[in-house]
C-alpha cells in the first residue's frame, strides 16, 4: 500500500477465504493523494471452477447411490423365486438404469438450463435395441430425430417414457419369437412443442384399451411423468400395429 501511495498506482491482490472461495481486492490512490479506494469482490473464474467442481461431487454421489440401488435390487432379483417377482425386480432395475444414464448425460452436457435430447434418443435407442437383441428376437428400432434442446428438468421424465414405451412395444407387439421394427421419433409440432411417438407394426393393442385406464406399471410410469411435463399421451392404430404419441409443450 506504501508504494501505491508513492506512486498514485493501483494495485490488485487475491485473497482466498476459508471455504476456497477467491476474492479480488482492489486498491488505488485517489489523485494521487493519501486516500486510497479499496473495493472487494469474488474472483468469477474461481467462483466459477468452485461451482462447477461441487456439481461434479453432488453428481458423482447421485450416481453412486443410483448403483447401490441397482445393486440391491439385482440381489433382490437373484434371491426371489417367484418368477413375476423376479420379473418385477428386474423391470425396476431397468428404470434406475434409465435414470442413471439420463443424469449423467445432465450432467454431461448441461452448461445451462438446456440439454440436446435428441443426442440421448439416439444413444438410448442404440442401448435398448442391442440389450433386447441378447437372447431374443431381433428388434431393430429406427430413430428420426433432430437436434431436440429440452429443459434440464424434463429429460429423466421423457427419459422413463421413452424407456415405458420402447420396452412395451418390444415386449408385447409381435408374436415370441418374431423378428420386428419398432420406429422412434422426435419431431416439432408445427403448432408449437414436440411430439414423441413409438410405433409398431405388430398386433395391435387389446380391444377396448385405453390409455387413461391402463393398470400395468410401466402404463403408470409413462401416464405419470406425461403430466408431470404437461404433455398429452395417447395411442392410436398404425395398421398394423400401434402407436403412441406424446405431444410436449416444450
Amino acid at each position: 500500500m506504501a508504494e501505491t501511495l508513492r506512486n498514485g498506482e493501483g494495485a490488485r491482490l487475491r485473497i482466498t477465504g476459508p471455504e476456497e472461495v477467491s476474492w479480488n481486492l482492489s486498491v488505488a490512490a485517489l489523485d494521487g493523494g493519501p486516500s486510497l479506494l479499496v473495493t472487494l469482490h469474488p474472483a468469477e473464474s474461481d467462483s466459477t471452477e468452485t461451482a462447477h467442481h461441487h456439481a461434479r461431487e453432488v453428481s458423482h454421489r447421485v450416481k453412486n447411490t443410483l448403483q447401490l440401488v441397482s445393486s440391491l435390487l439385482t440381489l433382490q432379483t437373484l434371491s426371489a423365486k417367484d418368477p413375476d417377482m423376479r420379473r418385477a425386480f428386474q423391470e425396476a432395475c431397468g428404470r434406475i438404469g434409465t435414470v442413471t444414464q439420463a443424469h449423467q448425460r445432465v450432467h454431461a452436457a448441461a452448461r445451462g438450463s438446456l440439454v440436446d435430447f435428441g443426442a440421448y434418443l439416439k444413444d438410448a435407442c442404440r442401448e435398448m435395441e442391442s440389450h433386447f437383441a441378447v437372447g431374443g428376437p431381433e428388434r431393430r428400432i429406427a430413430v428420426t430425430v433432430e437436434q431436440a434442446m429440452l429443459p434440464v428438468d424434463s429429460v429423466i421424465p421423457l427419459a422413463l417414457i421413452l424407456n415405458e414405451l420402447v420396452g412395451n412395444a418390444t415386449k408385447y407387439a409381435y408374436a415370441a419369437g418374431s423378428p420386428g421394427d419398432i420406429e422412434v421419433s422426435l419431431v416439432p409440432r408445427d403448432e408449437g412443442g414436440r411430439r414423441l411417438s413409438v410405433a409398431d407394426h405388430g398386433r395391435g393393442l387389446p380391444q377396448g384399451f385405453e390409455v387413461a385406464r391402463a393398470d400395468s406399471l410401466g402404463m403408470k410410469v409413462a401416464r405419470a411423468f406425461a403430466g408431470q411435463l404437461k404433455g398429452k399421451l395417447r395411442a392410436e392404430p398404425n395398421v398394423p400395429g400401434t402407436r403412441f404419441v406424446l405431444d410436449l409443450p416444450f
